[in-house]
């Protein structure tokens, strides 16, 4: 139905005014109106409730007891349309068509109404036929519609409560119907407070912005020079006041010194104590490869070394001076071999440089897999001393210099900024994201939280100077153009 004037509650007093002038109506059985008691009684409970769903269950049942009304339910009204709460579980289908017709149709004519007409001959000049359907479709005999009225001069109804009563319920006459309506009108402001208490913090928020937007335009709507003025001061802070500019753009976070392990001999991974991530103390024991074949290297340059011990004895005691110059030239190559193996015994043990992190160099999957001499197999990172690589990009590079400062953000810590400075600008730019980039490389200027790590991820930004801030929003767009048209014009 198309939306009329919103319904006000001294549309209640008109519609009576014009009863009591139309004369008395007939008086068959009555249903009892609500007295002052019960209606207090009825607000006090309604106030105590701790939600608006508590609230409305109380409403719903208060109404079957003191009415008789086999079924009610009640609607806000919202946007042109009418939503039924969940007071009472939903019939579904048609049922609930026809409960929020029946709204509608009262909303829409802004007073209360009832079908069959019979007992209010002053109802015939209105449209009933939603409530006349709704009856049917409930299975009563009588039906009935309040308003809960707005709230405000300009504001639409807050809803409606409809009632449907069995074919041998009393019939509803006028003075009740109004008593009644005026039941309605007296708990729609409790309603409607528990309604908005009940909304979530969102929803309050948008309320106080369209309130204060609503604020502005009627001010500014009676002083235009208002609205002139900020908007002039505001362009003036643009164009004058000096903001900080920035460069920056990814950036990570790695060890100021790194070391490589490297296998020193050809052989067999053999055990593994420690995973990437694991924070190890200088000498630590990492990994160990398999050292049979050493030993049995070392068993035989030991014989041999023995062997030429004998050979340089015996030729001293024959006083064969030659044979024992050559003996003892094979008695050193075979303790130099023997040193050489011992060595590579010692270094079968991969052991942390320092005190670091493992960054790199899971070998538990590897276990008993062939390694050759020279192949990488672990990287221990120092956590004593870190650096921060970040990508600027080649427009912003030369702003850039060592010793500017500037915070960088990381995803494992959004909330917390790191203050750095500028040590070093790569000269080389490599291709990242299809831009062309620098890795300007900074430090920290402050203790570093335990929680940073090596690999770590985030956003970094130097402060490379201080200008207004419609220029910094306005310089990529003049140096694009700058560039443009000298390549044009030359």
């Amino acid at each position: 139905m198309s939306r009329s004037t919103p319904f006000q509650p001294t549309t209640i007093v008109l519609h009576a005014a014009f009863r009591l002038a139309a004369g008395p109506e007939p008086a068959p059985p009555r249903q009892r109106a609500p007295a002052v008691g019960e209606v207090d009684a009825l607000c006090q409970t309604l106030a105590a409730q701790g939600s608006l769903a508590d609230s409305l269950h109380q409403l719903s049942a208060w109404l079957q007891v003191q009415t008789g009304a086999t079924q009610v339910r009640i609607g806000w009204y919202a946007h042109g349309q009418v939503r039924l709460t969940t007071s009472e579980p939903a019939s579904g289908g048609s049922q609930d068509e026809a409960w929020q017709a029946a709204m509608s149709e009262a909303i829409d004519q802004g007073m209360a109404l009832c079908a069959p007409t019979d007992m209010l001959p002053h109802m015939a000049e209105w449209v009933t036929r939603a409530q006349a359907q709704l009856a049917s479709a409930s299975s009563g005999a009588q039906a009935c519609t309040l308003i809960l009225p707005a709230m405000g001069p300009h504001a639409h109804p807050l809803g409606a409560i409809s009632l449907v009563w069995p074919a041998h319920a009393d019939s509803l006459d006028a003075t009740t119907l109004d008593a009644w309506q005026a039941l309605a009108t007296r708990i729609a402001p409790l309603l409607a407070w528990q309604q908005r208490a009940d909304q979530p913090w969102w929803r309050h928020l948008l309320t106080a912005l369209r309130l204060a937007r609503t604020r502005w335009q009627s001010r500014t709507a009676t002083r235009p020079w208002l609205s002139a003025s900020v908007l002039s001061l505001a362009l003036l802070v643009l164009l004058i006041w000096p903001w900080t500019d920035d460069a920056g753009g990814h950036a990570r976070i790695e060890g100021a010194q790194q070391r490589v392990l490297v296998a020193t001999t050809d052989g067999f991974i053999k055990q593994v104590h420690a995973q990437p991530g694991d924070r190890v103390k200088a000498n630590q024991v990492l990994a160990d490869l398999a050292e049979q074949d050493l030993k049995l290297e070392r068993e035989k340059w030991a014989s041999q070394a023995a062997q030429q011990d004998n050979a340089y004895a015996a030729a001293m005691t024959r006083a064969d001076r030659t044979e024992a110059a050559l003996a003892m030239s094979r008695l050193e190559e075979a303790q130099a071999q023997l040193a050489l193996v011992d060595e590579q015994l010692q270094r079968t043990q991969l052991k942390a440089p320092f005190d670091g992190v493992l960054i790199q160099g899971d070998l538990t999957q590897a276990i008993g897999a062939p390694v050759k001499q020279g192949d990488t197999l672990m990287t221990v990172a120092s956590t004593s001393r870190w650096r921060v690589v970040i990508d600027i990009d080649e427009s912003d590079v030369a702003r850039v210099h060592p010793g500017q400062t500037g915070a960088i953000a990381l995803s494992a810590l959004p909330w917390d900024t790191l203050p750095l400075r500028v040590v070093r600008i790569t000269p080389i730019a490599k291709q990242t994201d299809g831009r062309n980039v620098f890795e300007v490389e900074a430090e920290f200027t402050a203790p570093v939280p335990p929680e940073v790590r090596p690999g770590l991820m985030g956003q970094a930004k130097v402060h490379v100077d201080r200008t207004p801030l419609i220029w910094s929003w306005l310089r990529p767009v003049v140096n694009r153009i700058r560039l443009g048209a000298w390549s044009w014009l030359g």
